[in-house]
């Protein structure tokens, strides 16, 4: 398989929906990018996947491009070691249900984007290391057997 690099606030109804599309959210360092060095060394990009019926549908919003691909015939903890055979963290749970909110302007940054895919609002989530912070609090896991 080829490298594919393709909390909720407080006060806000944003919560896992059990019947949602099972998400997986990947975590590198990137250290390469130098304007990425003031992040936490392992947290300095991210991007997801989510389960559809056709595959894995991966979104990976680099700084020019975001690219997308479907990844069809893994299973999640085919995924999961993938990623962590190439010392990524992943994070595996379920999209939130979306709730209408009004429109928020903030940068359009990785961590933007993989919000905006799964469906999690979050406003003071910035980087990716609280992106994982914020999913840990919310039921994303490390397994997926502690997930199902």
């Amino acid at each position: 398989m080829q490298r594919l690099r393709p909390p909720p606030s407080r006060g806000h109804a944003c919560e896992p929906c059990a019947d949602g599309p099972r998400a997986i959210v990947v975590f590198e360092d990137r250290a390469a990018a130098l304007s990425l060095k003031w992040l936490r060394p392992g947290f300095r990009h991210c991007f997801c996947l989510v389960r559809r019926p056709a595959g894995w549908i991966v979104c990976d919003p680099l700084k020019s491009v975001t690219r997308l691909e479907v990844v069809s015939c893994y299973e999640e903890r085919e995924l999961l070691a993938h990623y962590r055979a190439l010392n990524m963290k992943a994070l595996v749970g379920s999209c939130f249900s979306v709730q209408p909110k009004l429109p928020v302007f903030r940068p359009l940054t990785c961590v933007e984007i993989v919000k905006r895919v799964i469906g999690l609002h979050a406003a003071t989530v910035w980087t990716p290391h609280q992106l994982y912070r914020a999913l840990r609090r919310a039921g994303f896991v490390d397994e997926p057997s502690a997930a199902l």
